[in-house]
C-alpha cells in the first residue's frame, strides 16, 4: 500500500496523511492463550476511509493516542457511548498514519469528536441462514497451515466427519434458529472447498504484526473476490499458520463486525470459534464475580474450551439476554423489576431451565431460560 506522504516516523516507517476527516472506531478483542497473561486484550482501531487507503475498504490502523485519550475511549465503550463499527471519530484532515497506526493529535477531545452513524450498523444476524467464508492464508514465503482446504471446511462447517464445530454448536445453542452456511449458495467460483478460499499475501508471518498481516489478507481477499468485505458473507474468518510477533493470543475478532482471525490450530477449536463469533455478535468477554477477565467459565465468552470435540457450551445468561432472546423466544427471557416496592411487585415463583432444556419446557411462561433482576445499576 502506497501512503500519501513521504516523511517518516521515529521507527523509520513512511507516513501518510489523511485526506478524509473521519474514521470508524472498531474494537479488536484478543483472546489470551494464558488467562494470567498481562497482554492488552482490547485494542481501539480506526477503520480507515478508503480515500486514505488507495480506494481499499476494510483496512484498519491501531489508534496511537495519549493515555487520557485511550482511557476516554475505553470509558465510552464500557458505558455504551461508543459502539464498535458504528461510532465515527473526527480526527481531521492531515493526520499522520503508517502501516500500523494512526497518530491522533494530542489535544483531540474524544467525546466532542465522535458521533454515531447507525447506517453503519454491523451487528451480526443471529437467526436464519448465516453464510460464512473462511480464508486459508499463505504468506509470501509459502508459510500456511498444513490442513487442506477440505479439512478446514470440515473443522468449521462439518462438511465431512467432524461432529462438533462452529456450525453444529451455533445450531445447538440456538435450537436450530441459526444455520451457519459454508460460503454462498451457489458457491463462489473462488472457493477451493466448501466455504474456503486461499489467499497468498505479500508479507511474511515471521516479521510482521497482526495488524499488518490482517490488512494484507483483507487487501488480497478483496482483489480475489472482486468486491468489498464482507460482501455476500456475514462473517469472514482468517486462518494463519501461526503468530511470531507480539503473540500470546489464540485469536482476535472485531466487535459488532464481520471479521475474526485465528493462529495455528485454534481455528478448529469449537470454543474459540464460538467465542470469536460472539465478539462479532457484539458480545464482550465474561468475567466472574472477582471482576477479572476470563474467570466466568459458565459460557463461551469466558475462557473457552481449548479443544475440538469438547466445545459443547453456549453463552451465559447475560449474553443471552443481550442477544435479545432471539434464540429463546416464547417467554425464554423474563424481566423482574422490584424497584417500586411490594406495592407494585408481587413475589413470583419461577422454575428456571437450562439452555439444553428450553425445547422440553411444559410451562413456558413460568420456565424462563434467562431472568434479569432490574436494580437500576450497571451490574444487573
Amino acid at each position: 500500500l502506497r501512503l500519501n506522504g513521504n516523511d517518516n516516523n521515529d521507527n523509520g516507517k513512511a507516513l501518510g496523511h489523511t485526506k478524509s476527516e473521519e474514521c470508524a472506531i472498531v474494537v479488536a478483542q484478543l483472546l489470551a492463550i494464558d488467562p494470567e497473561d498481562a497482554m492488552e486484550d482490547q485494542i481501539f482501531e480506526c477503520e480507515m476511509d478508503p480515500s486514505d487507503m488507495n480506494g481499499m475498504s476494510g483496512l484498519t490502523r491501531a489508534i496511537h493516542a495519549s493515555s487520557d485519550q485511550l482511557a476516554t475511549l475505553k470509558s465510552m465503550f464500557d458505558d455504551g457511548d461508543l459502539v464498535s463499527s458504528e461510532t465515527l471519530l473526527n480526527h481531521g484532515q492531515g493526520v499522520a498514519f503508517d502501516d500500523e497506526n494512526i497518530f491522533l493529535p494530542p489535544g483531540l477531545a474524544m467525546k466532542q469528536n465522535t458521533r454515531r452513524d447507525r447506517s453503519r450498523r454491523r451487528l451480526a444476524v443471529v437467526t436464519g441462514t448465516k453464510p460464512i467464508l473462511a480464508v486459508k492464508v499463505i504468506d509470501v514465503n509459502g508459510l500456511a497451515h498444513p490442513h487442506t482446504p477440505e479439512v478446514m471446511s470440515d473443522n468449521i462447517f462439518g462438511t465431512l466427519t467432524d461432529q462438533v464445530n462452529l456450525k453444529s454448536q451455533l445450531a445447538a445453542c440456538s435450537h436450530g434458529l441459526l444455520n451457519v452456511q459454508a460460503g454462498t449458495n451457489p458457491p463462489a467460483s473462488q472457493e477451493v472447498a466448501a466455504g474456503i478460499v486461499e489467499v497468498t499475501i505479500d508479507v511474511d508471518l515471521n516479521s510482521n504484526s497482526r495488524g499488518t498481516i490482517r490488512n494484507a489478507v483483507t487487501t488480497k481477499l478483496q482483489a480475489l473476490l472482486g468486491h468489498g468485505l464482507p460482501g455476500p458473507y456475514q462473517q469472514v474468518m482468517y486462518n494463519l499458520q501461526g503468530c511470531y510477533v507480539s503473540c500470546g493470543w489464540a485469536a482476535f475478532a472485531y466487535v459488532n463486525s464481520w471479521n475474526s482471525v485465528y493462529q495455528g490450530n485454534y481455528y478448529y477449536m469449537t470454543g474459540v470459534q464460538v467465542h470469536e463469533l460472539g465478539h462479532n455478535f457484539n458480545l464482550a468477554h465474561s468475567g466472574g464475580l472477582n471482576g477479572a477477565t476470563y474467570t466466568d467459565h459458565t459460557g463461551m465468552m469466558g475462557n473457552p474450551l481449548y479443544s475440538d470435540e469438547t466445545g459443547k457450551m453456549c453463552y451465559n445468561a447475560a449474553k443471552n439476554w443481550q442477544l435479545g432472546g432471539s434464540w429463546y423466544p416464547n417467554s425464554g427471557k423474563k424481566l423482574l423489576d422490584p424497584r417500586g416496592g411490594s406495592a407494585s411487585f408481587a413475589p413470583q415463583l419461577l422454575t428456571m431451565v437450562g439452555v439444553a432444556e428450553y425445547d422440553t419446557r411444559t410451562d413456558p411462561v413460568n420456565q424462563p431460560v434467562t431472568v434479569k433482576l432490574e436494580t437500576g445499576v450497571s451490574t444487573d
